[in-house]
């Protein structure tokens, strides 16, 4: 090891890392592996928690909330249930401490959970179509135009402007999608009922997009023109999702 390395080794530690040594050795490490971490001696982080705990009044600072065998059993609980949330591990030990404080337990030396490779053939076997209608305003947001006026020149004829204070024009388009596919979009000309809804979407547009697609499942949403009974009957030969 060279000799300007060795002596960094055995240098005072900064503040920042003097608070990193203490922090890790509450959390369990050992020197060697602060010590590793920090790239300093062994004996300079003994040294620094030594001068830390003789500095320390009995009983100073905030208790610590739970023991060290309840560490001990969150992170066999950690390794042995891969997929156990803090949440449940909480309640099977039975502590009182909260959510947080078990996640700051399970961060030392808990294995990272990582979402599990599941084979799924149904998911490749099915085709989601997915179908809503969403409207499109076609004009300003509600048609005001700012002025600046002094007090007093509310009502004169330069500060006031005409705007448009009826229904503001839209149009209302419904529309099909799938992983490749999807379908041709449709105005519905006026208010959405589920008469014209069958007549205007399902039966010309849905139920021959749905036939082009092998194993597909239709998806709409709750609405009263969708769940209405003639909707029902009219998509009877379709499969859909509940």
């Amino acid at each position: 090891m060279p000799l300007r390395r060795r002596r960094s080794h055995y240098q005072q530690l900064t503040e920042f890392e003097r608070g990193r040594a203490v922090e890790l050795r509450e959390g369990g490490f050992s020197f060697r592996d602060i010590a590793e971490r920090l790239g300093r001696n062994v004996s300079t982080v003994h040294d620094r928690w030594q001068q830390c705990t003789a500095s320390r009044r009995p009983g100073s600072g905030r208790p610590r909330g739970t023991t060290k065998r309840e560490d001990r059993r969150f992170r066999r609980m950690a390794v042995a249930h891969r997929t156990a949330s803090a949440a449940e591990i909480r309640g099977v030990v039975g502590t009182t401490v909260t959510q947080q404080t078990v996640t700051s337990r399970l961060l030392q030396g808990r294995p990272s959970q990582t979402p599990c490779s599941v084979h799924s053939t149904a998911a490749c076997d099915v085709a989601i179509v997915f179908s809503d209608e969403n409207r499109f305003c076609l004009g300003a947001s509600d048609g005001r135009v700012l002025v600046q006026r002094r007090p007093g020149e509310r009502l004169q004829p330069t500060c006031l402007r005409p705007r448009h204070t009826g229904p503001i024009p839209g149009v209302l388009v419904w529309g099909a999608i799938s992983y490749d596919s999807r379908s041709s979009l449709v105005v519905i000309p006026r208010t959405l009922t589920a008469n014209l809804y069958v007549s205007l979407v399902i039966q010309p547009v849905v139920l021959p997009f749905m036939n082009s697609i092998q194993g597909g499942v239709f998806q709409q949403d709750n609405s009263r023109p969708h769940t209405a009974v003639v909707t029902q009957h009219a998509l009877q030969s379709t499969d859909m999702l509940p």
